[in-house]
């Protein structure tokens, strides 16, 4: 609700990527808490993560959405690395094609 969204704000307000990869930046957010097993959750964490991202680093990227984008690829990426029920891995070209074209 209104008061979770105003939370996520709030505690994603407290850092600061400014002048950060993405990488780096979503490694120091991820490495601060655990993300919830929901995927709803996760996705409104990560879009959070990815305004956050694009104020301190205005211009990086296009916009808010390719941060939001590339960061939650990257998740699914990490999730498809380390399950170990996910027979068939991701490899780069696969993660390559996904993304392509987010940034225009």
């Amino acid at each position: 609700g209104e008061q979770a969204d105003t939370l996520r704000r709030h505690y994603v307000g407290c850092f600061c990527f400014e002048g950060m990869d993405i990488v780096d930046a979503l490694r120091l957010f991820l490495s601060r808490f655990r993300l919830p097993g929901e995927g709803q959750c996760i996705d409104r964490i990560l879009e959070a993560f990815g305004r956050r991202f694009e104020d301190g680093n205005e211009g990086y990227f296009h916009g808010m959405e390719t941060a939001y984008v590339l960061a939650y690829s990257t998740i699914m990426l990490n999730t498809d690395a380390h399950n170990p029920s996910v027979k068939r891995k991701m490899d780069f070209e696969a993660f390559a094609k996904i993304n392509k074209g987010i940034d225009d």
